[in-house]
């Protein structure tokens, strides 16, 4: 019993070393069904060379009383100095460091502003990147409106021609 049942082992392992037989090509989809490729994504656009120059700082008379005001844009302070943003807000309620940022804090009667000055490596000059206007009223206040409250106390404190020229 015990030959019979080492020959039918022998026989079941021969088998597992027969070579299988190759199995059939598969059959050509027609080209019909074949779906389009997928569309070539665009290229991203180019990056600029360099960062774009600063905004120019028009210094234009005060509109005359006549004359509607136009609200004060809050991206006119990116890209400033220190001196032109000085010129067109005033002196700062108090300037904090924050490596790498400057801080400067404006107070007006219903809001304050934050103005974040970072060094301009190509020109060696402290440039507004960012601003955060935060409201003392219970309604939340435009930025445009916090901006033309700065604007317009610095004019009556000083008497200057701290106008506003939207770009």
């Amino acid at each position: 019993m015990a030959a019979s049942l080492a020959g039918a082992l022998c026989l079941t392992a021969c088998a597992f070393l027969e070579p299988t037989p190759p199995a059939p090509p598969p059959e050509p989809v027609p080209e019909a069904d074949i779906p389009p490729p997928p569309p070539l994504a665009e290229p991203p656009p180019p990056r600029p060379a360099r960062k774009p120059a600063p905004p120019p700082v028009a210094h234009t008379a005060p509109p005359s009383p006549a004359e509607p005001t136009v609200l004060v844009d809050p991206e006119h302070v990116i890209g400033l100095d220190e001196g032109a943003a000085s010129d067109w807000l005033g002196a700062p309620a108090s300037r904090t460091e924050a490596p790498p940022a400057t801080i400067w804090h404006y107070a007006s009667q219903d809001c304050e502003v934050d103005v974040y000055f970072y060094l301009d490596l190509q020109n060696r000059v402290m440039r507004a990147l960012h601003y955060e206007v935060r409201s003392n009223d219970i309604v939340e206040q435009r930025p445009e409106r916090c901006f033309q409250q700065l604007v317009d106390e610095h004019r009556q404190r000083s008497g200057a021609s701290a106008a506003y020229s939207p770009r």
